[in-house]
């Protein structure tokens, strides 16, 4: 008598390329955590699973029409971190093309079936569409992304960030880790109660889903095994998640053509296991060579299908399919949208718009404002590149249509063009009275945690800027304060300080916070300076309590910039503060100086003059050399990186010949500094760096 066992299932991988390092199932112990929580669903799926198999025993014997193709509503639920586990829309078509070839038995390799199987190689005639409707009617692209942190779980937890109702919907949720396994999902007899609905669905780990992407081939039938399950499959070998096991010949799977079998872990086409020949390539099974469901598991999936059993006979109701939006083959046009990289450029600068319309767009209309498409004035291809030549805010219009209806969007102000010099140098931000939003742009993707004016702490005058770290709960969470231009183009060098405090919340959090220049007006970024948690970037002892700074506690740091390519027009810089955990920072003082050609040498004048430093840099006494050829008025001096000065160290007439100055450096802070000789007028500029 073949023994009915009802389980949680999860899944292996599948595919063409056996080196490949795959993972396996997490069934038994996801059955076993669900009953554990909820120990009175262990008797209920016992009762759910013998009526269950009553209803497939009677469907084997019915006349039911077994040409019928049911359609099946799909909604993805990308739980991301910022991570790859962010996966594209198109990589979400990817598998929901693997897993309708698969079902529909239309994948090129059916035809590698070995012989004696070939004849009940099943279509199981059961499709999946991604839903064009949410659960209120709106449009969807059957896609939804919520980032969080439980994306590294995968578990009942991370489910609750989004589901969709189970009589409606079958609910897929990709995420970073699923508990080890490359997916998992639950029978149906195991979550027929109602209060289970919303466990109800398909974890899938985001490399093994679809074939593209953070994914390939060999590990792209991961979904077509979890929907063998949630239609009700066990593995070929039976109820175990212990392929190879020799008393797996004791159990059986409940399907009448899938021969007894222990399992497989290699595809040996021709392998027996319990005196028959196996079905190794049955996408049941664990061989990584799989290529067909049987007729009998066609018909046990059926039968689930059109039982009551958690809710599937409500999925594929003509009722249903409207209010999802996948009746027809034909898609709706839901929505107008597009997207482009960036949102603020300068002035001449050309980006690309990305229509991101659905669904069956076939004409597109724009309104770039002043914005000019690059080869004419033509605005009606898909994704145009436009030059912005005037600074200012422009709103884009888009107007899409299928051949029938049209539909539009318009984005307000949804360009920024700024001018190539926007802030004068010298530049002193201590933030007072707040951030000023024609100088910095607040960049915030995860929450409403980021960048903010408070009066609670300040090193210069009464306020300065601050992220409340200590109340963020995505980690990860990267929040900009991104520059306007500055036009750097008569500079020889430029030096940037800045200031801030901060304080781990443990010794194990290491936030960073990191300072970038663009060249490009923010096209690319080059990284000048990253203060970590684990090294510089904390100003305080660790606390658990809100971090508020004293006068004592906090840091500066002064980087030059010099190289010709990044003095240019449309200048930029940015901070980035990336959350790990760590505790609240403040930052202030931001102060940008710039020296021309004329500051640091006139006329080869300090050739002249052999005006020398050394050692440079130095932690000790550092010696200045200067020869003068004539006696004349001089003015020696120090002034730091923000142009502020430190001392005087000559100043009057002086004879002519070699002089030397000692600079005792222990009476100076690390940084940066410049040496500024003065003769008759005449003024050549060396940096100092102590360190």
């Amino acid at each position: 008598m073949k023994k009915l066992i009802f389980a949680v299932t999860a899944l292996l991988v599948f595919g063409d390329v056996p080196a490949q390092e795959v993972k396996y199932c997490g069934q038994t112990e996801k059955t076993e955590a669900l009953f554990a929580r909820f120990p009175h669903l262990r008797h209920e799926a016992e009762d759910a699973e013998r009526v269950l198999e009553e209803e497939t025993r009677e469907y084997n014997g019915s006349r039911e029409s077994r040409d019928q193709l049911y359609i099946i509503p799909v909604v993805f639920h990308i739980i991301h971190n910022n991570g790859p586990e962010n996966i594209s829309d198109e990589q979400v078509y990817s598998a929901m093309e693997v897993l309708n070839r698969d079902f529909r038995k239309l994948n090129e390799d059916a035809d590698q079936v070995f012989g004696d199987f070939v004849n009940i190689a099943a279509d199981i005639e059961i499709e999946f569409r991604l839903a064009q409707r949410d659960p209120d009617g709106n449009c969807t692209k059957g896609i939804v992304r919520v980032q969080s942190p439980l994306t590294n779980d995968g578990d009942s937890q991370m489910k609750q960030l989004s589901y969709w109702p189970r009589n409606k919907y079958m609910n897929v949720w990709v995420c970073a880790d699923a508990g080890g396994a490359a997916g998992y999902t639950f029978l149906p007899s195991s979550v027929n109660n109602n209060n289970m609905a919303d466990e109800d669905g398909i974890v899938l780990l985001h490399d093994y889903t679809g074939n593209i992407g953070t994914s390939n081939n060999f590990r792209s039938r991961t979904l077509t095994h979890e929907c063998g399950h949630w239609l009700n499959l066990r593995h070929t070998w039976g109820p175990t998640n212990s392929p190879g096991d020799p008393t797996n010949c004791d159990f059986d799977d409940n399907v009448d053509d899938t021969p007894e079998t222990i399992g497989w872990l290699s595809c040996l086409l021709d392998g027996e296991s319990c005196g028959t020949l196996d079905n190794v390539q049955n996408y049941m099974e664990y061989s990584y060579c799989s290529r067909m469901f049987t007729e009998g598991q066609k018909s046990r999936m059926r039968a689930a299908i059109i039982s009551n059993t958690a809710q599937r006979n409500q999925l594929w109701t003509e009722s249903n399919l409207i209010a999802t939006g996948t009746f027809d083959d034909e898609p709706i046009l839901c929505a107008a949208d597009f997207s482009v990289e960036r949102q603020v450029i300068c002035a001449g600068e050309s980006i690309q718009f990305s229509d991101e319309s659905f669904y069956g767009v076939t004409s597109w209309s724009w309104d770039f404002g002043n914005g000019e498409t690059l080869g004419g004035s033509d605005a009606s291809f898909q994704n145009p590149v436009v030059t912005f030549n005037e600074p200012g805010e422009f709103t884009v219009t888009l107007e899409v249509g299928n051949g029938v209806e049209t539909t539009a969007t318009s984005q307000q102000a949804y360009i920024t063009v700024l001018p190539n010099d926007v802030i004068a140098v010298p530049f002193i931000d201590s933030f007072e009275p707040g951030i000023d939003a024609d100088t910095w742009f607040v960049t915030n993707p995860g929450n409403n945690v980021t960048w903010e004016s408070t009066s609670s702490a300040s090193v210069t005058e009464s306020s300065s800027i601050r992220i409340r770290n200590n109340s963020n709960n995505i980690d990860l969470d990267l929040d900009g304060l991104t520059s306007s231009t500055f036009d750097m183009s008569e500079f020889a060098l430029v030096t940037i300080s800045y200031k801030w405090a901060f304080a781990q919340r443990s010794t194990e959090t290491d936030d960073r916070l990191r300072v970038s220049v663009s060249n490009n007006c923010g096209e690319t970024w080059f990284l000048r300076k990253m203060h970590r948690g684990f090294t510089d970037l904390p100003s305080a002892e660790p606390t658990n309590a809100n971090f508020v700074p004293d006068a004592t506690e906090w840091k500066s740091n002064t980087f030059t910039v010099d190289d010709p390519a990044y003095l240019v027009e449309g200048f930029r810089m940015r901070f980035e503060f990336e959350a790990r955990g760590g505790n609240h920072i403040y930052l202030e003082d931001i102060n940008i100086q710039g020296y021309t050609a004329a500051d640091l040498s006139v006329d080869g004048f300090d050739q002249q003059i052999g005006f020398s430093i050394f050692p440079n840099p130095t932690n000790s006494d550092a010696r200045i050399s200067y020869n003068l050829l004539q006696s004349g008025n001089v003015r020696l001096s120090i002034v730091d990186a923000v142009g502020q000065l430190s001392q005087v160290l000559v100043e009057g007439n002086v004879a002519a010949g070699e002089h030397n100055v000692n600079i005792d450096s222990s009476k100076f802070a690390a940084g940066i500094y410049f040496v500024s000789l003065e003769l008759n007028g005449r003024k050549t500029v060396e940096r100092l760096v102590i360190q």
